[in-house]
């Protein structure tokens, strides 16, 4: 990066907080406002959602994140004087989290400032095979910078900004993450050398306005829908920020959000894949800072959430498309919040998906919840795929669990098993031989990209929106552990998938007939798609076994001092798809944090 382009950023970041600073004196305020947007990071949701279920209560709004205003609004349902122990002092850690002041009150404006400093170690044993950040278990999104700065704004009683800056290392290290046995987040010590520096943050940066019932809310941050423990199928919070315009309105039952998130078109770094034959990992390289930016891709969706019989069952419909053009157009047609996206009838620019969500409680302390996401299903009409007529691939997604929430003593118990089913061809659409001209070379897949700038070059780093392990997978997780809101957690977890050989780069093909055959989870043969972006997959002839057994937690030491560490073991069999190949790994992180 130049310096001309360092001192331009410098210049604008400084153009914003004096802009941000000039306009609060518009508006005449006390504070604090509760326009604040808590990061997904955040106990305080978790914390409402365990008094919710121990009171009887179905699952507070599962789309996440959430202003202040809601959060307080949730927090009305829980009968305090049926509170005690742990319920208490969880309900106190609540009320506490949402008072903090801002640090700095002047008339039309108030101020905080957060600093941590991280020390994160990371040892492992497995330095061929488990290279990447994708391939560490306690992933990139739980992963923390050395240092972290972040501001807070309240200008006026209806606006909140916030913007975290952080110096840390790139998702896409040099010498690769794990490539040693020992390794730290701290900048310059080997394997990490200058270049990794990572020149992407803010991560979170945003502004928000509302009222007591709604949200809008204008910048960088995370989603996540869903009550999932191993991900959720509509929205993840893999994802590591979208771009993005939500609005959400908010009360005693309903709930609304409609949002807009952007991505990098596909065709900025698709063909790249084939010119450098980069594909690791998931990670693609690009043209860098100088090739231009072109093309739009775009999700949308809206979603509506119900609380009924007396607060004991929750319902939520989600519709969405991902949208694209080559020519930087948005029909502005289409952003209606309130239409149904899929009678558009735009199949050669849009993919839709369809989700309904529910959770019951039926029982003071146990909460039962399933998810449901239709990509593709054939009408009355329409051709069935069978050994002599090619149709459309149904796909669909199923993930159900159930959950536990008790107290023990001071503390809180949680406990939760969960179950996921998705067909091999969710999330994908189209490929080079579909017969759709306008959507036939980058396909129309729920497969987006975070575009990462480092001194090796501009990486595209392709994640899943929804499910995180994607379609052709069964997945069964089980959880358990305590914890001291404010004070110290421990949790065991326990996760085994079978995955097919269907991945993020496979090709969408009709099947049946003179097309690709008919399949169901978990693929096993590479001949079963018209093929894969990613290269030469031939030698994938089996679905892969993966077991992973671990345990991490937390201790605050002090209000300023807190550790933590995570340990797990992971067994592969059937690795990449190869049958007979085996692997494994040992992994640990171990961590303290500063906070001020």
């Amino acid at each position: 990066m130049s310096g001309g382009g360092c001192m331009k950023k410098s210049r604008y970041l400084f153009l914003l907080v004096i802009i941000c600073f000039g306009c609060s004196s518009l508006f005449a305020s006390q504070y604090p406002n509760k326009q604040k947007i808590f990061s997904l990071d955040s106990d305080v949701y978790e914390a409402i959602t365990s008094l919710y279920v121990n009171q009887g209560l179905s699952l507070p709004s599962t789309t996440g994140p959430y202003s202040e205003a809601e959060l307080v609004l949730m927090l009305e349902k829980i009968k305090v004087n049926a509170l005690s122990g742990a319920t208490k002092a969880t309900y106190e850690y609540i009320l506490e989290e949402l008072d903090i002041q801002p640090k700095i009150q002047n008339k039309g404006m108030g101020l905080s400032w957060d600093f941590d400093a991280n020390l994160e170690t990371y040892t492992h044993t497995n330095t061929t095979d488990f290279t990447g950040r994708a391939n560490w278990n306690r992933g990139y999104i739980s992963q923390k910078p050395l240092l972290a700065i972040g501001l807070e704004t309240w200008p006026s009683n209806n606006f909140y900004g916030f913007s975290e800056f952080t110096v840390g290392n790139t998702y896409t290290l040099k010498n690769g993450f794990g490539s040693t046995n020992f390794s730290t987040n701290i900048l310059m010590v080997s394997p990490n050398v200058l270049t990794d520096l990572d020149f992407n943050m803010p991560y979170r940066a945003f502004i928000s306005i509302g009222g007591d019932f709604w949200t809008f809310q204008l910048g960088r941050d995370r989603l996540s829908w869903g009550a999932g423990e191993s991900g959720n199928l509509f929205v993840g919070d893999n994802i590591k920020y979208h771009n993005m315009a939500r609005f959400t309105a908010f009360g005693e039952k309903y709930k609304y959000t409609f949002v807009t998130s952007f991505f990098p078109h596909p065709k900025t770094y698709i063909d790249d894949r084939d010119i450098h034959g980069n594909n690791t990992n998931g990670v693609v390289e690009g043209e860098g800072q100088t090739g231009v930016l072109d093309g739009i891709y775009m999700f949308m969706a809206h979603r509506l959430e119900w609380r009924m019989f007396n607060d004991k069952v929750g319902l939520t419909l989600t519709e969405s498309i991902m949208y694209q053009s080559e020519e930087n157009c948005i029909d502005l047609r289409i952003l209606n919040p309130v239409m149904i996206f899929h009678d558009y009838y735009i199949r050669g620019n849009a993919n839709s998906l369809l989700g309904l969500e529910l959770d019951y409680t039926p029982i003071h302390g146990i909460n039962l919840y399933g998810q449901v996401v239709v990509d593709e299903f054939v009408l009355p009409g329409e051709p069935v795929s069978s050994d002599t007529v090619s149709g459309f691939p149904t796909s669909f997604g199923y993930l159900a669990g159930i959950k536990a929430i008790f107290p023990i003593g001071k503390l809180m118990a949680r406990a939760s098993l969960e179950g996921a089913y998705t067909d091999p061809y969710l999330y994908l659409r189209y490929s080079s031989d579909s017969g759709t001209p306008s959507a036939n070379a980058y396909g129309l897949n729920y497969v987006v990209a975070i575009r990462e700038f480092t001194q090796q070059g501009t990486f595209y780093n392709s994640q899943f929106l929804g499910y995180k392990y994607g379609g052709d997978a069964i997945v069964v997780n089980l959880n358990g552990g305590v914890k001291q809101y404010g004070k110290w957690n421990v949790e065991a977890n326990g996760f085994y998938m079978i995955h097919g050989t269907f991945d993020m780069y496979t090709r969408w093909d009709q099947t049946g007939g003179t097309h690709s055959p008919i399949v169901s989870t978990p693929t096993t043969s590479s001949t079963d798609t018209a093929g894969n972006y990613a290269g030469d997959v031939s030698n994938r002839n089996s679905a892969s076994h993966t077991l992973i057994l671990g345990v991490n937690g937390s201790y605050e030491i002090t209000s300023c001092l807190k550790v933590f560490g995570q340990l797990d073991y992971i067994n592969i069999t059937n690795y990449q798809n190869v049958s007979g190949a085996k692997t494994q790994d040992v992994q640990l992180t171990v961590g303290l944090t500063f906070h001020l």
